[in-house]
């Protein structure tokens, strides 16, 4: 019988770390038939059980890249791949000489726990920011406390040591097993993760495959720690989004994890008829150009003087001017008179419209400009971010922080639900411009300002650079604000069902921009509860 297991995070789960209802459904159908299903992640199983709950599954998984290897409904250790005394000794010893400060994952009291030196968060700043809530973390004081309980993991976040170093500290006579990968969701984050040298996850799928009585092993993956698994499969397949690694490595390369790839592999291999397929609900996402992209932001530099704060408080005009340049390009197409105002940018697709402050500001244009033709909004939002602090007498760059994530969607859904007036109307697109930029503080006095402090932002040049457009979403309104449907949504649901099933802290402020879109509808009560139903599609979706 045959074991297939998949990677999550890139692999079955979409970039959004969601499973469509398509690939439950399909998998959930091969469990019942009795195909052996499982998943094989760098994950623990509280953070991993959220995102596979529309999945039946019963088979052992991995988690910590190989571990533990678990019961996927109750987390219990069925295997225990852990550190030796010796291993985990030279490891603390190692940290405290070199002065680092890794993520160190252990049980304490019997909790799962992440604990990290709290004055030192930027070491992990791009771990901690995007977990808030997570009852697992663990700031603490000093070294002792860091080390404290049954530990199984370390992890290093942009490593300040020499990859070599780590490599002939963290080897595999020394009792570890490492593995070096960019962060899934951030490619400038590079994570060196270390564990027993008795854990990878193809050990630990050989070690399910015993308990299953599985006699094939077929692994999906993205990422390079995906390869001991896809080297030891029977069959190794890459998703069409994985590493060059892992694809030169692997037997087969399907579609992407965004198609659903890996369900429909395995229903093919088992004679399962598939439905066509689902409608696509996912953001409109337009691939960005990114030598155009690079050639707005020289000509906008070049416009507006100064580089290394000196641009000052024109960071909104700056980001502005890219995106102008980037989306319409020839000068003669920029600030047209239309009527009474002036657009950012006419051209063939109708009017421009680039509006880096508050959406609702633009009300008198847009009842203006959507009499004389269709208008695109394009609403600039910053996804990740880095500061640079540059001396201004000496022009040296004192410090960098690393890129981090930006996840700003409450204020995405005020500034859509403040144009709600303008939803019915079918000549009006909004576009997302999802950017990594920088923000560049130059000062004067030799002393790294605490930019906390109100007077010493007054007395630094703040630049904030658009480095890259990243990605675009496109909505076309009304019917393109429906990518704010969670999936999963019963027939008819109540605002606390609502909010529990899209599970983020601005879910009661994203059902109202639907509701104003005409998306869903009050269809009952109950007690003193509005009972709502999503709308039928109409002819303007």
């Amino acid at each position: 019988m045959t074991l297939y297991a998949t990677d999550l995070d890139g692999t079955l789960l979409r970039s959004d770390k969601s499973i469509s209802d398509e690939t439950a459904g399909i998998i959930n159908r091969l469990v019942s038939e009795g195909v052996l299903f499982t998943y094989a992640t760098a994950r623990s199983f509280s953070s991993a059980s959220p995102l596979v709950k529309k999945l039946n599954l019963s088979c052992p998984a991995v988690t910590f890249n190989g571990v533990f290897v678990i019961d996927p409904k109750t987390g219990r250790h069925i295997v225990e791949n852990v550190f030796s005394a010796a291993s985990f000794k030279t490891a603390v010893e190692f940290f405290n000489r070199e002065k680092l400060a890794p993520l160190v994952y252990s049980y304490i009291d019997g909790r799962e726990r992440v604990s990290y030196l709290e004055d030192r968060l930027e070491d992990v700043y791009g771990y901690v920011s995007t977990r808030q809530g997570d009852e697992r973390l663990r700031p603490v004081i000093s070294r002792e406390e860091l080390f404290q309980g049954t530990v199984f993991y370390f992890t290093l976040l942009n490593p300040k040591v020499d990859y070599e170093v780590l490599d002939r500290v963290f080897s595999r006579e020394n009792g570890f097993a490492v593995n070096l990968m960019p962060d899934t969701y951030n490619k400038d984050e590079m994570w060196y993760e270390i564990f027993s040298r008795n854990a990878s996850k193809a050990a630990a799928l050989l070690q399910v495959m015993e308990l299953t009585r599985a006699d094939r092993l077929v692994c999906f993956g993205d990422n390079t720690n995906d390869l001991s698994m896809i080297r030891a499969a029977d069959v190794g397949v890459a998703v069409s989004n994985a590493c060059a690694e892992l694809k030169k490595n692997a037997n087969k390369v399907i579609g992407s994890s965004q198609d659903g790839a890996v369900a429909r592999f395995i229903a093919e291999e088992n004679g399962m008829t598939l439905p066509e397929a689902s409608e696509v609900t996912a953001p409109r996402e337009i691939i960005t150009d990114k030598d155009r992209f690079s050639q707005a932001l020289s000509s906008a530099m070049i416009r507006i003087r100064g580089m290394h704060g000196s641009v000052g408080t024109q960071n909104e005009k700056l980001i502005h001017a890219v995106l102008k340049n980037y989306y319409a390009p020839f000068a003669d197409d920029q600030e047209i008179r239309i009527g009474k105002f002036f657009a950012d940018a006419v051209n063939e697709d109708g009017i421009f419209e680039i509006q880096t402050k508050k959406l609702h500001l633009l009300r008198e244009k847009l009842t203006a400009f959507t009499q004389a033709a269709r208008v695109t909004i394009v609403h600039p939002v910053e996804a990740m971010t880095r500061s640079v602090y540059i001396d201004s007498d000496t022009g040296e760059v004192v410090k960098e922080t690393p890129f981090r994530r930006v996840n700003d969607r409450q204020r995405i859904y005020e500034e859509l639900y403040s144009i709600r007036d303008f939803f019915p109307n079918t000549k009006i697109t909004v576009i997302l411009a999802k950017l990594r930029t920088e923000k560049r503080v130059a000062f004067h006095g030799g002393k790294l300002p605490d930019m906390r402090s109100r007077s010493a932002r007054k007395k630094a040049d703040i630049t904030k650079i658009p480095l890259e457009l990243l990605e675009e979403t496109r909505i076309d309104l009304p019917g393109g604000l429906r990518i704010l449907l969670p999936e999963g949504l019963p027939e008819r649901f109540t605002k606390k069902e609502f909010c529990k099933i899209a599970k983020e802290p601005s879910s009661s402020l994203r059902l109202e921009v639907l509701r104003a879109a005409g998306l869903i509808t009050k269809v009952d009560m109950i007690g003193k509860s509005y009972v709502y139903s999503i709308a039928e599609r109409s002819e303007n979706d």
